[in-house]
């Protein structure tokens, strides 16, 4: 591509009706920003008034039932009731409603991880609150869900890889010996490197993981484009077809 078509094609462009496309003034850019930070504040705030909502339903439900004026079969009622009162309502049913009821009772005595919960989205807590063996789980997801924004799939990804397992209850090994003498040495081993996307087997050595890492380095590159060239180790080179 020449320099004068891809400098066409970096700027964005207005058609007017009955006009020719102009290039797009750069004030345009800043209404956009502008736009999409409203409609991620909204979009927070919407999800924070629902995940409210459904602490407070739960810590309701939660009461009721532990002082014994509920059974079980008020909830029921209770979403027949929703049901026909609300058309239109969705997400009461008799099973989310005791969602909402051990979502309450999970985090009411943990004041450090309760407001984290109000980050992420009720899909994203229901994964970690169903898929968590215990509550340093539940923390160590929420907290990287809400760090690292991730999307439901992302998150239900983590969770069949092991995450937590990988990062918090087998970390590197680090010797004695190297502890005393280098105290700071655990500290360049505590981040996880998930390498699934390799498709190494189980007992794989360091050779096999240097190759398969250069091998997808291979095809990265291939996909930049022709002109491209990488030196592998031990002095290997080769070039992207044309």
């Amino acid at each position: 591509m020449s320099q004068g078509s891809s400098n066409r094609s970096s700027k964005a462009r207005v058609k007017v009706r009955g006009q020719a496309q102009v290039p797009a003034d750069p004030g345009f850019a800043e209404i956009v920003t502008l736009i999409q930070a409203a409609r991620d504040r909204a979009y927070h705030a919407v999800n924070t008034a629902l995940i409210d909502l459904y602490w407070q339903v739960g810590e309701y439900i939660s009461r009721k039932l532990s002082a014994a004026e509920w059974g079980d079969g008020v909830v029921t009622q209770l979403a027949a009731h929703l049901a026909n009162t609300q058309p239109g309502l969705r997400g009461f049913t008799r099973a989310n409603l005791f969602r909402m009821r051990q979502f309450y009772e999970a985090y009411r005595d943990d004041e450090k991880v309760a407001p984290l919960v109000r980050q992420l989205p009720w899909t994203h807590n229901l994964i970690i609150l169903s898929q968590s063996k215990r509550p340093e789980e539940r923390e160590f997801y929420l907290r990287a869900a809400a760090r690292e924004q991730w999307s439901k799939r992302e998150l239900e990804r983590q969770f069949a890889i092991a995450l937590f397992e990988r990062a918090v209850l087998t970390p590197a090994k680090v010797s004695p010996v190297v502890r005393q003498s280098h105290p700071q040495a655990l500290s360049v081993f505590k981040d996880a490197y998930l390498l699934e996307f390799l498709g190494l087997p189980e007992g794989h050595s360091e050779a096999d993981l240097h190759q398969g890492l250069l091998a997808r380095l291979k095809t990265f590159l291939i996909e930049l484009g022709r002109d491209f060239w990488a030196v592998l180790s031990r002095g290997e080179k080769f070039v992207l077809p044309a």
